[in-house]
């Protein structure tokens, strides 16, 4: 992984500036395939913006170039990927005859003739168990994980799975849960997981959907120093899966359990119920022996992953692993520039997508770090581990940086170790001021924004190891990612520079999802292709930089338009965040909305803020401080009308906080209509139901 240089500045408005550059762009993994790409096409490409473009318009070429350049493992190719002038939709069939597996591309170092066979490919790590002191942590190395998923996969055969059937997980962030997936995959079973922290019911409602066969849980986790027990939740998933139940729809035959947190019991006395320990007994004899990966079609369901579903039933987006291996190993090969040499963390859920993405490293031979637990007690828990163990990519969150800043915790100076050369940053905008905060608090890095979602269960924008990095931007539109932006007003694209709209993209690619799992399709239909005809819309309010950058500024479907001006709710809440804020630290959290007028015909923007529960809050000041402020550095037209005190904002499982669902309660939506079972404090809607009342009998006064 290549290293760069870092640019200061003393500008108050650092939105756009020089951040970093690539101290050898030409030594990059980008510019290496920009230059294979010239040679096997004869081409005279001589920038990104230019690979760029032809990415998007040759799609053939580009994807069977990706393909040979990724090293994919198949046993028949095919003679094209796609035609170049394939309709987005119905979404086409990419690699016509092609024949794979996804697993056998990620266990391909693991194999005994391979050279990366006992390099370590999987660290996992945990909390720190308070009453022991003890750190449980251990790695496993290529040939070990190989040789892990080799007995689950044919103690899973021995059970009766076979490809189609889905085999699910209700876990922890460990080893077992890859070696899970893993061994699944190499059967050609359907794979999706909830994290351990989700309810019983928010997992009910996504496993009811795919009816599982077997499913993989813990049984019990440790997080803020602290043991959850995990078997109450899990006994009621297991009996809401039988509950209504039709005769048709698949059993759930199994249940594994893992023995996460010692001392904890795994009960076995259960019908279908069995421990780990046990399960991979009943596949010991494969251990030593290759695996029999079945060789799939391209466009062979992999894995289901869901959308939050705050305003219906979650969707089940299915996605094909001949896709999903295309795409993340691009990502990660050429934007990434990953090696075997490297060590990539990101700290995830399995129940995020960012799980599927970080498991994917292990396509390049890096060695990647599961961990599970908080990441902020102690506050150095993250970077104790990356310094510990050599990580190059450190993934992580907006929020989480933006947490990081707010304790002053100078990473660079307590970790004179780190190895660190990437930053990854996604979940939401990253805040112009949190660039230079970076570079000066944890060294001079890549820092990769990155955006796509669970949708495409990848990029569409992101880290590209050639080109600088510009405070608030993502470095660059991802190869083959043909998105621009687009105004519904004019129904055209817009083509000028720092000029917003909403974000579309205007060609197929092979992330693209099948479907939605035993969900109609006209609600696929609808969800990405009936608002822009022949385009995928996303729902993201974005614009492009001068550089070529993307600006990511909040959900279109949360897009505030007071008085006809149109801004997302990523300036508010960068500003809230921002060392500018006088009040940063007594606002620990956030949630901006619209609140349409009587007539219907306009909107005021309302501002609920959750105080410190150890600040004394004078209401009038802070109200003052905080309209001042966003007067100021934002506009009149950005003022709140309604500035109110809340306990909590409502969080997807996934820790989002959701828009849509208080916008639509203030506004008077009965709080039934809202899906509850998909946010992690459903709680927190109730207030917001009094508040809609009083703040609509006040814009009527």
């Amino acid at each position: 992984m290549e290293n760069g240089t870092s640019a200061t500045t003393a500008d108050a408005s650092i939105q756009g500036k020089l951040i970093w550059s690539p101290a050898d762009p030409a030594s990059t993994s980008m510019e290496s395939f920009r230059r294979s790409v010239n040679d096997r096409f004869s081409l005279s490409l001589s920038s990104y913006d230019e690979l760029w473009k032809w990415s998007c318009t040759n799609l053939n070429d580009f994807w069977t170039t990706v393909w040979d350049s990724t090293h994919v493992v198949s046993s028949t190719a095919a003679p094209i990927a796609i035609q170049d002038d394939a309709p987005i939709y119905p979404p086409p069939q990419w690699f016509p005859g092609a024949r794979l597996n996804f697993a056998e591309n990620l266990l391909r170092h693991g194999v005994p003739s391979s050279p990366l066979a006992d390099k370590v490919a999987v660290i996992q790590s945990t909390e720190v168990d308070t009453t022991t002191g003890e750190l449980e942590e251990y790695s496993v190395t290529h040939g070990e994980l190989y040789r892990m998923t080799a007995k689950v996969a044919a103690a899973m055969r021995a059970r009766g799975v076979k490809p189609n059937d889905c085999v699910a997980s209700y876990s922890a962030n460990n080893t077992e849960n890859l070696v899970a997936f893993l061994a699944a995959s190499s059967i050609g079973a359907v794979w999706t997981s909830a994290a351990a922290d989700f309810g019983p019911e928010g997992v009910l409602e996504r496993l009811r959907t795919v009816r599982p066969k077997i499913l993989v849980s813990v049984n019990a986790v440790r997080y803020n120093g602290k043991v959850h027990d995990h078997l109450s939740k899990l006994q009621s998933v297991v009996d809401g899966l039988e509950e209504g139940r039709k005769e048709d729809e698949q059993r759930l035959e199994g249940v594994i359990v893992v023995p996460y947190v010692k001392g904890h019991k795994v009960p076995e006395d259960r019908e279908g119920w069995v421990s780990w320990n046990n399960f991979l007994s009943e596949g010991v004899d494969a251990g030593e022996k290759s695996i029999p990966f079945e060789q799939l079609d391209f466009n062979h369901p992999l894995w289901i992953l869901f959308s939050s579903g705050t305003t219906g039933k979650p969707k089940a987006i299915t996605h094909r692993s001949g896709g999903m291996l295309l795409q993340l190993s691009k990502e990660h090969f050429i934007h990434g520039g990953l090696t075997p040499t490297d060590v990539f963390f990101q700290h995830t859920t399995t129940g995020w997508m960012m799980w599927n993405f970080l498991v994917a490293g292990l396509v390049t031979g890096c060695t990647i770090v599961l961990y599970d637990g908080s990441p902020l007690k102690p506050t150095s828990v993250l970077w104790d581990l990356a310094e510990k163990h050599g990580v190059t990519t450190f993934g992580t969150s907006a929020a989480y940086l933006g947490a990081l800043e707010k304790t002053g915790y100078d990473v660079k100076t307590s970790h004179p170790n780190l190895k660190v050369q990437q930053i990854l940053s996604t979940g939401s905008p990253l805040r112009a001021e949190l660039y230079p905060f970076i570079m000066e608090k944890i060294g001079s890095v890549l820092i990769g924004s990155i955006t796509g979602g669970t949708d495409l269960c990848s990029l569409f924008a992101g880290h590209n190891t050639s080109l600088p990095v510009y405070a608030g931007e993502i470095q660059s539109r991802n190869l083959g990612m043909n998105i621009s932006v687009y105004d519904p007003d004019s129904q055209r694209e817009i083509t000028t520079s720092n000029t917003v709209g909403d974000l579309i993209c205007k060609s197929p690619f092979p992330a693209q999802p099948l479907g939605f799992w035993k969900q109609p399709e006209t609600k696929y239909f609808e969800s990405y292709y009936s608002q822009v005809s022949g385009m995928w819309y996303h729902g993201d309010f974005v614009c492009i930089s001068p550089h070529g950058g993307v600006v990511m500024l909040g959900r279109s479907d949360g897009i505030l338009n007071p008085g006809g001006i149109r801004f997302g709710s990523s300036e508010i809440y960068e500003l809230l965040e921002s060392p500018e804020n006088p009040l940063s630290t007594t606002i620990i959290d956030s949630l901006v909305v619209a609140l349409k007028t009587p007539s219907g015909d306009d909107e005021v923007v309302c501002l609920f803020i959750v105080p410190s529960p150890t600040a004394r809050i004078d209401f009038d000041a802070v109200q003052k401080t905080l309209s001042s402020l966003i007067r100021t550095k934002r506009s009149a037209r950005h003022v709140p009308k309604f500035i109110r005190i809340v306990s909590d904002i409502p969080k997807t499982l996934n820790g989002k906080k959701v828009e849509v669902p208080v916008k639509k309660i203030i506004n008077g939506a009965d709080l039934n209509a809202i899906n509850r079972a998909t946010l992690i404090n459903p709680e927190s809607l109730d207030q917001f139901v009094q508040l809609g009342q009083e703040l609509r009998t006040q814009l009527t006064c």
